[in-house]
């Protein structure tokens, strides 16, 4: 198989992929850790991914600032 077309298949299969490694994570951290510490895990996954957010942040601090204003 040619690389090019290596490359153009993952491309156009990208979500695919996502989904497929996301499935595997999440498959071993319940067989590794249980479903409430994996519930945890991904809780805490999720909101580290808002608070790197560019726009979450500048919401977040116009939402802090307001409300010591108040």
């Amino acid at each position: 198989m040619d690389f090019e077309k290596l490359i153009e298949m993952f491309v156009l299969n990208f979500k695919k992929y996502m989904y497929g490694v996301f499935a595997l994570i999440l498959g071993l951290v319940l067989v590794n850790c249980g479903m409430v510490k994996a519930i945890v895990v991904f809780i805490i996954t999720v909101l580290g991914f808002k608070l790197g957010d560019d726009e979450f942040q500048n919401k977040l601090k116009k939402y802090i600032i307001n409300r010591f204003k108040d």
